[in-house]
């Protein structure tokens, strides 16, 4: 038999009972007079609580602060059997084009870094690979890992062996600056930054990156997929205005015109080798400005068989500083003379060896941006 002062404990009258002893008010009376539900945006209410306005959504908007991977011991695990099957020693079964040298990955990394903050850039540097044997070789393309939403970052998922776990220490790292993760990407969805891409702060692109273009397994393609609209509903429940773009799910990334942005919905790129389609939108939604270089800044795409030359492309603007300002790799000063006579600063940095075509990313993968400040309203 339950007493009438256990049943009140149990139910919570008799906290109502000392609440009202002590204030003159039950505990659901305080709740209504002296603690309403506020309604407040989050993004309004990242300074206050989360530090900082962590926006990046633009590609152009003027860098304020970036997410970096120092080259460290995994690179001296090349040449080893790696930790996947099928345990491979070749410098192809660890995606390198050359035999590591860590002190010269760390050299271009630091002027990497150097080069950032003579430009009034902060750097965060994410934790090491925390694997024993380390392996992590390609986390030095923070860009592919996490990628901004409308405010925040959301972490993706890599495709393959030599790219997955690079997840938790990214996370790790943004939750100790206090970086407001805002969402993953789950279940057997894959998504990685490079095809990703916000042409402004109302549109983003998403499509299949390269190495899986070409795969014949519907599984794949269909987790592909799947992580796209992950990564679109996590956009659209931040902000239901901005389109998001699903690019279709074969061949090489269209374009890639985040890639190729100088400033404001301005791609230094030749329309012809893109989808109609999408050029058609752009201009429609955005009136779209493609500057057309000339043709022996760029490099040849050819086919899978090296017979046809599909289109040129190029040359990659590497990362944007601010509108008309950007950050390239050392080695192609033809390119660098042509920008400066469109108007464009260029800022070069010494670093091959992190960099195409001795390694296999960009210098756009190289840095994660977390903070950018708004696009400018005129162009």
């Amino acid at each position: 038999m339950v007493s009438e002062g256990e049943f009140q404990a149990a139910s919570g009258q008799g906290a109502e009972d000392k609440f009202k002893d002590e204030t003159g008010l039950t505990l659901r009376e305080m709740y209504q007079k002296h603690h309403p539900q506020v309604l407040a945006d989050f993004e309004d209410e990242m300074p206050k609580y989360w530090g900082r306005k962590w926006k990046a959504n633009t590609n152009v908007g003027k860098l304020r602060m970036v997410l970096v991977h120092r080259p460290g011991n995994e690179f001296l695990s090349v040449g080893k059997p790696t930790p996947w099957p099928p345990h491979g020693t070749s410098l192809g079964a660890w995606r390198m084009s050359f035999k590591p040298d860590l002190d010269e990955l760390v050299e271009h990394h630091e002027n990497l870094v150097d080069a950032y903050k003579a430009e009034g850039v902060e750097v965060v540097v994410r934790k090491p690979d925390p694997n024993d044997p380390p392996y992590q070789v390609k986390a030095i393309y923070t860009d592919d890992v996490c990628h901004p939403g409308v405010y925040g970052s959301i972490i993706l998922r890599m495709y393959d062996h030599v790219r997955k776990g690079e997840e938790v220490p990214t996370y790790q790292t943004l939750a100790e600056i206090g970086c407001p993760v805002v969402g993953m990407i789950v279940g057997n969805g894959m998504a990685e930054g490079g095809p990703i891409g916000w042409l402004d702060e109302k549109h983003v692109v998403v499509a299949v990156h390269y190495p899986r273009a070409n795969t014949r397994t519907p599984e794949v393609m269909r987790a592909n997929e799947f992580g796209h609209e992950q990564f679109a509903r996590i956009i659209k429940t931040q902000d239901p205005t901005v389109d998001v773009r699903l690019c279709p799910g074969y061949g090489s990334r269209i374009g890639a015109s985040h890639y190729t942005l100088i400033d404001r919905h301005t791609s230094v790129q030749d329309p012809r080798d893109l989808d109609q389609y999408l050029v058609d939108w752009m201009k429609a939604e955005m009136d779209w400005e493609f500057i057309v270089p000339p043709g022996d800044i760029c490099r040849i795409v050819r086919s899978r068989d090296e017979r046809a030359v599909l289109f040129k492309r190029g040359p990659e603007t590497g990362v944007v500083l601010e509108p008309r300002k950007i950050m390239v790799p050392t080695g192609a000063p033809k390119a660098t003379k042509w920008f400066e006579s469109i108007g464009v600063e260029v800022v070069e940095v010494e670093c091959p060896s992190l960099v195409g075509p001795r390694n296999s990313g960009s210098i756009h993968c190289a840095a994660g941006a977390l903070i950018r400040d708004p696009e400018p309203e005129s162009y």
